[in-house]
């Protein structure tokens, strides 16, 4: 399928595209909604700390694995240029990812924010699902280059189902972190088997036959992913992940383990904009930009103004409610939950607007400035977080988000600025697929 959407059609297939992921993501979310009293009221909280922790490290790390070049793969203009581009993503997963658990052996091994909690056994199990994190990313681009987005619907229903369902099926063998992390590892190997089978990734590269020289020229030609982007993108992950660590070092594994669950909560709807908008808005973005770049600017703005509508309607009923409804829905032991609810809502409203749209700066060939944008999101809020740890933990939340929404305007005006500046010339109009 080739880049063909006249100008008329994109915005409804921006639309369509956007509503199909959005589905998948919805189905695999919900689960975790219905489910989680049962987890609040099945897993003690110093265990969910021990849980959240790995899944910190665990969502850091996978944003590196791949070294960036499956969203290369996604911008690239040549079908050649991404197949070689994809095998460079899945090539590097394996040795980073090696990289990565001798990292987390480290901080287990002296005793570095709190993470000497984490068994052997889970030390393993959150290696191995670094890799299947990597693996399920480097996949789900494939599929977005493609437009197959209701595959890529199909497999966030299929990874949310299983990550929030195995715990309780788990819990009778135990109630305990290994439990939590396992059932991460297992809805994300689930997801990847059935993209390999569906997506056609893996004859696509066979019939290619790409040699060493060529993988060696592209990686040489989109150096910047690897060199700018994995940096920041760690970083990105890193302020979003730092958090656990942080408030489990200065209050404990019990009070980390009630924010771990809060905040999956509350994330979910901009998770569901990210994870849906994100893509979405790359590949149709990028095709704007061969088309008529001089129409990018605008359709970022008229993105960000639904997602900004989108975002209150959402958290204000949430920051609102939360703090009656958090007592009835986890139980007595969280009432502190729905103070902290409410406290995180103007951090996820303004990551729902900005997280989707900081793609603009992939296409803009200004990588370099979102590496100084995801500083300013990951130094401001966490050292505010930590500077605010004197307090009582809904203080320093409340800081945290606050210093959040901060960072996050800085970053949207350099996307802003760097789109309005004026983006390259397109190159010849290229096929988005394989």
């Amino acid at each position: 399928m080739k880049s063909s959407a006249s100008p008329q059609t994109q915005p409804r297939r921006l639309l369509g595209d956007i509503l199909l992921v959005a589905r998948g993501t919805v189905f695999g979310q919900v689960p975790f909604v219905l489910l989680s009293p049962l987890i609040a009221r099945l897993y003690p909280a110093s265990e969910l700390g021990i849980y959240g922790l790995a899944l910190a490290f665990v969502n850091v790390a996978a944003q590196i694995v791949g070294l960036r070049f499956e969203l290369a793969a996604i911008s690239a203009r040549e079908p050649d240029d991404a197949r070689a581009l994809f095998l460079l993503s899945g090539l590097s997963i394996l040795p980073l990812t090696c990289t990565c658990t001798l990292l987390l052996v480290a901080l287990k091994a002296f005793h570095i924010g709190s993470y000497q909690a984490l068994s052997w056994w889970l030390v393993a199990a959150t290696g191995a699902t670094v890799a299947a994190a990597g693996t399920y990313s480097t996949l789900r681009c494939w599929l977005a280059r493609r437009h197959r987005f209701a595959m890529v619907a199909s497999s966030l229903t299929v990874q949310g189902c299983l990550r929030a369902g195995l715990p309780i099926l788990l819990a009778p063998v135990g109630k305990a972190a290994p439990m939590l992390v396992l059932s991460e590892l297992l809805g994300r190997v689930g997801a990847i088997g059935m993209m390999l089978y569906h997506s056609g990734l893996l004859p696509a590269l066979r019939a290619s036959r790409i040699p060493l020289a060529a993988l060696r020229e592209r990686a040489a030609r989109f150096w910047k992913y690897p060199v700018l982007l994995t940096p920041s993108a760690l970083i990105d992950a890193a302020a979003t992940a730092l958090p656990v660590p942080v408030l489990a070092s200065c209050y404990g594994l019990e009070g980390a383990g009630k924010f771990v669950l809060v905040q999956r909560l509350m994330i979910l709807p901009a998770a569901l904009i990210a994870g849906s908008v994100g893509d979405v808005f790359h590949v149709h973005a990028t095709d704007v930009l061969r088309q008529r770049p001089a129409a990018v600017s605008s359709f970022l703005a008229k993105t960000a103004r639904r997602l900004l509508v989108f975002a209150l309607v959402v958290y204000v009923p949430m920051a609102v409610l939360g703090p009656v409804a958090a007592r009835w829905w986890f139980g007595k032991a969280w009432a502190d939950a729905g103070p902290m609810m409410a406290a995180l809502a103007p951090l996820c409203i303004a990551q729902t607007v900005v997280s989707p749209i900081s793609r603009g700066l992939l296409f803009s060939g200004r990588e370099e400035r979102k590496l100084l944008a995801d500083l300013a999101c990951l130094i401001l809020p966490v050292t505010t977080l930590y500077l605010a740890s004197g307090g009582s933990m809904l203080f320093a939340i409340g800081c945290f988000s606050a210093a959040s929404v901060v960072a996050f305007i800085i970053y949207y005006v350099i996307v802003v600025k760097s789109l309005s500046s004026g983006v390259p010339p397109p190159g010849p109009t290229a096929a988005v697929t394989l």
